[in-house]
């Protein structure tokens, strides 16, 4: 039932949009096409990269990042502790 409305809704948005193209200059009419089709192509790289934000940040490279940056801190700590109790003795 849904799928039925969908197409007719977009009907009606495309008929509406035409008959207010229509109000319009040519130039007008060019201008306001170029921008949305300018709007669409950054709507798809921007959509793009999000995709690939969250495919880095999935959970399992998250909880691994999370966990790196816990641990990678305390290492360090230990390590420079450690060297600095070599030189001393």
């Amino acid at each position: 039932m849904e799928q039925t409305k969908l197409p007719m809704k977009l009907h009606e948005l495309r008929s509406g949009i035409d008959a207010e193209l229509e109000q319009l200059s040519e130039d007008e009419q060019a201008l306001i096409l170029q921008r949305f089709l300018q709007r669409i192509q950054k709507y798809r790289t921007t959509g793009s990269h999000f995709e690939n934000i969250r495919q880095v940040f999935s959970p399992p490279y998250l909880w691994l990042l999370i966990g790196g940056g816990i641990v990678l801190p305390i290492l360090l700590y230990i390590v420079i502790i450690w060297s600095s109790l070599q030189l001393e003795g």
